[in-house]
């Protein structure tokens, strides 16, 4: 593993102890849109330390395969948090609601959350690569073979890549958590952590 790859890995268990350090003791899911926010966010906090395992025991395949249902629970957090309706909030909480694709609700999160097109060039530029690793498309499967030999083959900055960008949304949905809990010196502080993630 080389040193650039290690370094992105211990940023991300930094960011990862931070937030859940900031959580300590916190009362959180005060109604059920914020319980079900959590309960998103949660997941979130899971997958990423399941990436940052995989990644550090060099299962790269798993660990991009666990990239798609991240974001997508990103997403459909801060989708549920302002654009569900009481009904559709039940409906997830009883198993009777179905998300349709992210696609048509992508414009609606970059309305709310960024006043730009983030989301939307988020997802332009990375779904289909996520989708092809979960579902071990044809990316997935160049990346088992170096040269004749079948071993995983990752290039560095597919993996740094991958790594930061699993900071970054953690970063944003804690960010989100935080200030809809009214933790507003913890959210501060994870602001400061977005604006300074590359310095």
């Amino acid at each position: 593993m080389i040193k650039e790859v290690r370094e992105q890995l211990n940023q991300l268990a930094s960011v990862f102890n931070t937030i859940s350090k900031f959580l300590e003791g916190k009362i959180v899911g005060n109604n059920e849109r914020q319980t079900l926010l959590v309960s998103y966010f949660d997941i979130s906090m899971e997958h990423a330390q399941s990436i940052h395992l995989l990644m550090q025991n060099e299962f790269y395949g798993s660990a991009v395969t666990l990239l798609r249902p991240f974001y997508e629970t990103y997403f459909r957090g801060l989708w549920m948090l302002k654009f569900a309706n009481d009904k559709e909030i039940k409906g997830i909480y009883n198993n009777t609601f179905h998300f349709s694709s992210m696609g048509n609700k992508i414009k609606a999160l970059d309305s709310i959350y960024t006043g730009t097109d983030f989301f939307e060039k988020l997802k332009t530029n990375i779904w289909n690569t996520l989708c092809d690793y979960n579902h071990s498309g044809i990316l997935q499967l160049s990346r088992r073979w170096k040269k004749d030999e079948l071993v995983p083959n990752y290039k560095d900055a597919e993996i740094i890549e991958a790594i930061e960008g699993t900071k970054i949304i953690l970063l944003l949905f804690a960010y989100v958590v935080f200030t809809e809990h009214h933790f507003e010196a913890e959210a501060k502080r994870i602001n400061e952590l977005i604006l300074n993630i590359n310095t």
